[in-house]
């Protein structure tokens, strides 16, 4: 029994070590994921080593942001099972939350904007919907709660307002993202600014306004 409890420790270390110098590879340079020679370098083990925890690169990534949503996810229930408190308090304390989870994790939104169009794209269906699964399961929990704090939802309407929220997100940083051989244009023309504002000044903004709009004016 000790023997094997010695060896669970030592495949978690080893995913754990994976994970972690796939994200510093990542953090590096987050427009591209590093390959799994890299990762395999970066974390001192064999490549071979690799493939026998994950099969892709897209599967490590993805389960890197699998990890990221968990910290979000959980950090917004224990918010939203706080005491009773108004709606706007409440979306304030969120947008407070929320905010301060992005800037913690830079790597985060880029990442979350590959899921669809690059992630999922090489890996083993089953993964991709365990992934979206789980997802699914917190946001419905979640979205249940917002529910109880705003008896003017309906069933339901929780998670999806959380759903837009995140749609939102990504499609604002995907705006804003520029490219950095784009990013000079700003410098030259000042009309310009106009179409990259700052995220995170913009961000509260549209997120608030929407979300006064969903449960303040019911």
């Amino acid at each position: 029994m000790r023997q094997r409890a010695i060896a669970e420790d030592e495949k978690l270390a080893k995913r754990r070590s994976i994970l972690d110098a796939a994200l510093a590879l990542y953090l590096e340079n987050s427009r591209e994921l590093p390959s799994v020679s890299r990762i395999a370098e970066a974390s001192g083990l064999a490549k071979g080593t690799v493939y026998l925890y994950f099969r892709t690169k897209e599967e490590i990534f993805l389960a890197l942001l699998d990890e990221k949503f968990h910290v979000l996810l959980h950090t917004v229930l224990g918010l939203f099972n706080q005491p009773q408190t108004s709606t706007g308090v409440l979306i304030d304390a969120f947008l407070h939350a929320y905010i301060d989870f992005l800037r913690a994790e830079p790597g985060f939104l880029r990442l979350a904007a590959m899921a669809n169009s690059v992630l999922e794209q090489n890996l083993d269906a089953n993964i991709a919907l365990d992934f979206k699964s789980r997802l699914l399961d917190k946001l419905l929990e979640i979205g249940q709660q917002l529910e109880f704090r705003a008896p003017q939802l309906h069933k339901g309407e929780g998670a999806s307002i959380l759903l837009r929220v995140y749609a939102l997100t990504i499609g604002l940083w995907q705006m804003l993202d520029w490219p950095d051989n784009v990013k000079p244009l700003l410098e030259q023309n000042d009309r310009i600014h106009l179409l990259r504002p700052d995220f995170f000044a913009e961000l509260p903004t549209a997120l608030g306004q929407y979300l006064g709009g969903a449960l303040l004016t019911r």
